[in-house]
């Protein structure tokens, strides 16, 4: 019987050398800074959901009210309590989004490779769309979307600059 021949082995480096490496373009990290943006978001909002509930009790009342109930008590509230209740639900989700988009820019800027503000800014400009897409859908656009843009885009563009400016 004939010698078996054995072909050689070629195996690959554990790392690239130098210039060699993986590089994403800028416009990928765009996506995985909007999808970090909706993650903490998605866990920031249920946070600031309980806080809204707890601080809404001296006005609303506690337990199970009904759509009705609660457009009673809000109909006999004045112009200035009518104010508060509506900050109240608003700033704790307001602060959230603004968390959660620096977090993201943050990201998209400190790991992306040719990345800062402006793709930090994309990022949740594309959260920002997708929100408000998804509002429009359930139940019309209002003000409050455009303020959902502006929270968005200038909080990721802040931490896109931030996250570039800690590039090791």
């Amino acid at each position: 019987m004939a010698d078996r021949r054995r072909l050689p082995v070629i195996q690959e480096p554990s790392t690239p050398p130098p210039g060699d490496e993986d590089v994403r373009p800028p416009w990928h990290w765009v996506g995985f800074g909007t999808v970090a943006i909706f993650a903490c978001w998605l866990v920031l909002a249920t946070i600031a959901g309980a806080l809204v509930r707890r601080a809404l009790v001296p006005y609303l009342g506690a337990g199970e009210l009904t759509p009705q109930d609660i457009a009673a008590r809000v109909a006999a509230m004045s112009s200035e309590e009518r104010t508060r209740v509506i900050a109240i639900q608003m700033v704790p989700h307001a602060f959230a989004l603004a968390v959660a988009s620096f977090a993201g820019g943050f990201l998209v800027g400190r790991f992306g490779t040719g990345t800062g503000a402006r793709e930090g800014a994309a990022s949740g400009a594309a959260t920002a769309i997708v929100a408000t897409l998804l509002a429009w859908r359930e139940g019309g656009v209002s003000w409050a979307s455009a303020v959902t843009v502006v929270i968005a885009v200038a909080f990721a563009a802040w931490g896109g600059r931030f996250g570039a400016a800690r590039k090791a």
